[in-house]
């Protein structure tokens, strides 16, 4: 790793300029823009990379924050860094100093930022009298009404701009009662896209894995703690055959929400192993997740796939197929 006093500080320059490009990239672009603008922890994850010292990201995130305010002179763009990137690199940095690579980083950092973002919610629920739920429903609600308003002005119609009111209202309520789990979904995927666009440029740039990642296994190998089924089919069989309601049935329902969701991603990890398994070329990958993408339904397949490896440990019965095949 990169210890120099002189490379660090050029290096941290580099990283507060490119997550700048990257977060305005985010914000004044759309579609695409908003795709390049969630690679806005990379340079921070990046540094983590050629370092092991604790300041240059906590620097680079404070540096970020700063300029930011001094260019729009209002919290509201500054905050959204934060929350969204920032405090996503930190947790990151902080978990790989503590030697923690690999998809379970991300589990874990996002676990940890859901954590502090659904507390915040607390403070400012309780703030303004309304319970976390609501100030989500609000939250979307004024998006939506923002997007009605572009739409209106576009010239839609006032019948499909009705149906679109109508059924963002039904969103929004959704929305309110999954809140912790879309936060978690939302984190892991924001963290999960930052880490792999740091690693593959660092790998294009270095020709070798980062230090602290040697040890890392793959994500084809990733495998949750089989104790982990039981809490999910405890919160599933509450959600559908007892009489839940209030606190307790929002918390079933997010256990379930937030377990199955590290089932999906186990899933998919089985799937990757097939794919190295089996030589599958890029172009037949990209297909397969453009498939999967199209038909979302498929996505339970995924969650069953990684649930029931517990018991019949797929990736074994994979390589046995493929020593049959080479006979």
């Amino acid at each position: 790793m990169v210890e120099n006093q002189v490379v660090v500080s050029r290096a941290l320059t580099i990283a507060v300029i490119t997550t700048i490009v990257l977060y305005l990239g985010g914000a004044l672009f759309p579609i695409f823009g908003a795709l390049v603008g969630l690679a806005a922890i990379a340079p921070g994850v990046y540094l983590r990379f050629q370092t092991s010292l604790r300041w240059p990201p906590t620097v680079m995130v404070l540096a970020v924050v700063g300029l930011l305010f001094l260019g729009f002179r209002t919290p509201a763009p500054v905050a959204v860094y934060f929350f969204e990137f920032g405090l996503s690199s930190l947790v990151l940095d902080d978990l790989l100093r503590r030697r923690r690579p690999g998809v379970e980083t991300v589990f874990m950092a996002a676990a940890v930022t859901t954590s502090i973002a659904a507390v915040l919610m607390l403070w400012l629920g309780h703030d303004q009298g309304l319970t976390p739920v609501l100030l989500t429903e609000r939250f979307l609600q004024a998006n939506i009404a923002a997007v009605c308003a572009i739409y209106e002005n576009a010239g839609v119609s006032a019948e499909q701009l009705l149906a679109l009111r109508q059924a963002a209202d039904e969103v929004a309520v959704w929305a309110g009662s999954f809140f912790p789990t879309l936060l978690y979904v939302a984190f892991f995927m924001v963290q999960a896209f930052g880490f792999g666009v740091a690693f593959l440029f660092y790998r294009k740039r270095h020709g070798r894995l980062p230090e602290m990642l040697s040890k890392a296994s793959p994500f084809s190998r990733l495998q949750l703690p089989p104790v982990m089924v039981w809490p999910l089919i405890l919160f599933l069989g509450g959600v559908l055959f007892l009489p839940l309601s209030g606190l307790l049935r929002f918390l079933f329902l997010n256990g379930a929400g937030i377990l199955a969701f590290a089932y999906l991603v186990q899933g998919l990890a089985i799937m990757q192993f097939a794919f190295e398994a089996f030589a599958v070329g890029k172009v037949q990958r990209f297909f397969v997740f453009f498939f999967i993408l199209a038909f979302q339904f498929l996505f339970i397949l995924f969650v069953l796939l990684g649930i029931f490896d517990i018991w019949f440990d797929f990736r074994e019965r994979i390589v046995r197929r493929q020593q049959a095949v080479k006979r």
